[in-house]
């Protein structure tokens, strides 16, 4: 299989127009909402977002944290089956990594389809082939392959540790792919050993890198970000200076990761401490 990204036919948003987005705090006058999306109005088919959760599986995910993982993602679907309009395919892709990397589907699967296969933990931290296979699928040859309008993907990755390969190619890999660039990015790190510098690199900002340490944060920071992510991502919006004209849509996507971070933040900072046993007291 060759490992030639094609990025050139990527269909940009240049025909979405503004929808609201509800209770955004931005701090920039640059972001224009409307409440009319007139897509909805005419024949054109419904516009795909997909969802990708890459989740470390390695043997130090092994109990309390995979356990708890795979009950809240169980408890998500339900979640993320409400996110977006009526004109919005909503898709997931779970691609897991230890010693090796595996897609719990061979392609993404509609929300009202998906069903969550529990994950087991086992072998070592493949951080930097899950990037290059991400890379890979992450195209209109791949997973990306929608015959609809798209949303610029949500990419949401959980690990427990630092990778036992070299992360920055894949990262490098990654960063050659459009879809990357543009889509919304977010980071969980779980337990003591996870490195949020490292995680901030791949999301490309630290505001849209979280931390769990025990089961309760776990859930609490999953659901925040997944359901977040996916409310702004399946968002229509335009942008415009301060001379009225359109600015691209790496400043659109720009916006909207930055509106990403304000609203975790927000929550994180207002949300009640759980109070659970810590994933690292050894019991």
């Amino acid at each position: 299989m060759s490992n030639t990204i094609n990025n050139d036919n990527i269909e940009k948003e240049e025909n979405s127009t503004a929808a609201a987005v509800e209770d955004a705090d931005l701090d920039s006058d640059l972001l224009d909402f409307d409440d009319d999306d007139p897509l909805s109005a005419t024949s054109v088919s419904k516009k795909s977002l997909v969802i990708f959760f890459l989740i470390d599986t390695s043997g130090s995910m092994r109990g309390t944290k995979m356990g708890e993982l795979n009950t809240v993602m169980e408890e998500l679907i339900p979640e993320i089956r409400r996110v977006g309009e009526a004109d919005t395919e909503v898709k997931l892709a779970v691609l897991t990594f230890s010693t090796n990397v595996s897609w719990m589907y061979s392609t993404p699967v509609n929300i009202e389809e998906f069903e969550w296969t529990r994950l087991r933990a086992d072998g070592v931290t493949s951080m930097g082939a899950a990037f290059k296979e991400l890379a890979l699928r992450m195209s209109r040859n791949g997973f990306l392959n929608s015959p609809s309008l798209s949303f610029a993907p949500v990419i949401f990755l959980m690990t427990d540790g630092y990778p036992s390969d070299d992360y920055k190619e894949g990262l490098k890999a990654l960063e050659a792919n459009s879809w990357y660039k543009f889509g919304l990015k977010a980071a969980l790190g779980i337990g003591n050993e996870a490195n949020d510098d490292m995680l901030a690199e791949f999301t490309g900002t630290k505001d849209t890198v979280v931390h769990a340490y025990s089961g309760g944060q776990l859930a609490q920071m999953i659901k925040i970000v997944a359901v977040t992510a996916s409310q702004i991502g399946s968002k229509s919006m335009t942008l415009s200076d301060e001379s009225n004209k359109e600015i691209d849509d790496e400043d659109v996507y720009a916006a909207k990761q930055k509106l990403l971070g304000q609203q975790i933040q927000e929550y994180v900072n207002n949300s009640d401490e759980v109070e659970t046993v810590s994933f690292d007291t050894g019991w």
